[in-house]
């Protein structure tokens, strides 16, 4: 991953999380582009009701919404492989390994877009976490699990 862009995420994260106490876990991917993966309270108690959404809002007002980190809407045949939210970057992270997961084990996908999602999982960061044992701990359970879950499941000659 381009350390420059990381480290930009980085800063923009924790001068954010300064103004919104809501974020548990932030994940920084390239996936569509590079984009955050919002695990926050509004999100795990999330309605669709993004008008009401105080992550929704707050991003809005930091402008965070219109530049290249921010949120990403989802397709209605994203919704049914991702989950129902409206934004695909408004995931928990059990959602967020759950959209590995059903996308390699649900899609027809060939053994290139296998590999390039296998290397999504091995890039992406988790900058941000609420967790007592920290990003990296919690970057490393999030990883292995998605691969624990994939292996096995895919076809042998990868």
């Amino acid at each position: 991953m381009n350390k420059t862009i990381l480290n930009r995420a980085i800063k923009i994260i924790y001068k954010l999380s300064r103004r919104y106490d809501g974020f548990i876990n932030v994940v920084f991917d390239n996936w569509r582009g590079f984009r955050f993966v919002f695990d926050t309270k509004d999100v795990r108690r999330c309605n669709n009701d993004c008008k009401n959404c105080r992550l929704y809002n707050f991003l809005q007002e930091e402008g965070i919404s219109k530049n290249f980190f921010g949120l990403f809407p989802a397709t209605k045949k994203d919704k049914i492989l991702f989950g129902p939210q409206r934004f695909l970057n408004c995931k928990t992270l059990k959602q967020y390994e759950n959209c590995f997961v059903k996308f390699i084990l649900q899609k027809n996908i060939t053994k290139k877009e296998i590999r390039k999602e296998l290397n999504l999982i091995k890039n992406f960061r988790v900058i941000f976490s609420k967790n007592r044992e920290g990003a990296n701990v919690v970057e490393d359970k999030l990883r292995n699990s998605t691969i624990k879950k994939i292996s096995g499941k895919t076809p042998k000659n990868l």
